[in-house]
């Protein structure tokens, strides 16, 4: 009896000590809520030195954090999106197109996404907002990683059960209407109310301050800016909602909170303020691919830092593994890579990152960029204006030229030879390890309209 007692005391104690070795585990993950804004400019916030637009809960959450001077994204939304799905560039990950709600395309089912490594490591997962990788059954959150969505999307996959778990919003057709906020906010504060004491991803994906620009009525003629300032107000709201959220619940300290937006603003229609960037939505230029970036770990992250490396949305993926003890995927090319030495303020002998490209337009490298394809400004839309456009082969210092006024590249030909070599290495690289995007039976290339003819990649 004795020695039965032994042993079922010490199938106890190993028991005990199995739930208190994952308990300890757990509570070391920090959780990690992204706000990704849609269309906001690297000069629309006080803290990246906007003077007529007011936003202090963002510029809170910059003092109490790291400011990210240089991160990058893609210029249009979904490819932004594919990027923080998968660690991937969007060329990798297949395509480079905006998927609109009827496109037969989507993220694959291949991809190994962000919340799903987060989940695998014991996270609760959750999207509030804006999708944007394929409105059809195969594509839904649901199926890639996400325990909770509510937001945009159109049922188009006629029901297969999956959405017996998911809230959604009413009416797609008017996304950004301000008027959502509150209910978008609601969901999201119940999913840290819910999720509160486990660890949890939860990806805000504001439709904000995307057009139409529809403010909430409580933010009406509330800004300098007219209405896109007034949206902007409503943004800073919803990040200090969220952070109100936080110290209610007293896991503010142990939550890594990122702000950034999808891709540049759009320009020339009394909007969007790239600062002191060139250009905005649509293009290659700084201004429509370098995006503000706030990090927020209290007790990790200093509070009032800044860097100014080169770093980006695809990094995102690789440094939440490192944050959660997961491995990132080994059994394909990710082009992120883990910046959590930045966050630390760990010294760091050579840049975590020598360059971002884009594949077959631009490279930049340390100070440098080299355009290898002529950019127009402003994209398709032509409500941009008349400015100028720049030749390929043209040389920014963006230590000094931010604004890339100045092609010096026949003072540097070495420096061109050089970075288009790299280029050229980077492109033959990717398309050797490329991956497609999904796509149901009977869609077109991603690439090719509907005529026939092969779409821009831009």
């Amino acid at each position: 009896m004795r020695q039965f007692r032994n042993r079922l005391s010490s199938i106890v104690f190993s028991t005990i000590l199995v739930f208190a070795a994952k308990f300890a585990t757990a509570a070391e993950q920090p959780n990690i809520i992204v706000f990704l804004t849609d269309d906001q400019g690297y000069g629309d916030l006080g803290c990246f030195g906007s003077d007529s637009l007011k936003t202090p809960n963002i510029d809170r959450l910059c003092q109490q954090g790291m400011k990210f001077t240089d991160f990058y994204v893609h210029q249009r939304c979904s490819p932004t999106r594919l990027a923080l799905m998968t660690g991937s560039h969007a060329h990798r990950a297949g395509s480079t197109k905006v998927i609109y709600n009827r496109d037969r395309i989507g993220i694959h089912t291949d991809e190994i996404t962000t919340p799903e490594l987060l989940r695998s490591a014991g996270y609760a997962t959750g999207i509030v907002g804006k999708w944007h990788l394929g409105e059809w059954d195969a594509f839904n959150p649901a199926r890639h990683g996400f325990d909770f969505f509510y937001g945009f999307m159109i049922d188009l996959g006629q029901g297969t059960g999956i959405y017996r778990n998911l809230k959604r919003v009413e009416s797609i057709k008017h996304k950004t209407d301000g008027g959502h906020s509150p209910k978008l906010l609601d969901a999201a504060i119940d999913f840290i109310q819910d999720n509160r004491e486990r660890p949890f991803f939860l990806y805000y994906a504001s439709p904000l301050p995307h057009t139409p620009w529809i403010p909430n009525e409580r933010f009406k003629e509330t800004s300098q800016r007219g209405t896109y300032g007034d949206v902007i107000r409503e943004i800073d709201w919803q990040v200090g909602e969220l952070m109100k959220a936080l110290d209610r619940h007293g896991i503010a300290d142990n939550t890594l909170f990122i702000f950034a937006s999808d891709n540049g603003p759009v320009l020339g229609i009394d909007g969007g303020d790239a600062g002191p960037l060139r250009d905005g939505k649509w293009t290659d230029f700084e201004g429509g691919i370098r995006v503000p970036c706030i990090m927020r770990w209290p007790g990790t992250i200093e509070a009032g830092s800044t860097n100014s490396q080169i770093t980006g949305i695809i990094d995102l993926l690789p440094t939440f593994c490192a944050i959660a003890a997961v491995d990132p995927p080994a059994d394909r090319a990710i082009d992120g890579r883990n910046i959590l030495p930045y966050l630390k303020g760990e010294d760091v002998e050579t840049p975590i990152h020598d360059s971002f490209i884009v594949p077959g337009s631009a490279i930049r490298y340390g100070r440098w960029k080299l355009l290898v394809r002529d950019l127009k400004p402003g994209g398709k839309s032509g409500r941009e204006g008349i400015r100028p456009s720049a030749k390929a082969g043209s040389l920014f210092d963006l230590q000094t030229d931010p604004g890339e006024t100045t092609d010096v590249s026949a003072d540097h030909p070495e420096i061109v030879s050089d970075l288009r070599r790299r280029m050229d290495v980077a492109v033959k690289e990717l398309e050797a390890n490329s991956r497609p995007i999904g796509r149901l039976p009977g869609a077109e290339d991603p690439g090719t309209k509907k005529n026939g003819k092969k779409r821009s990649k831009q």
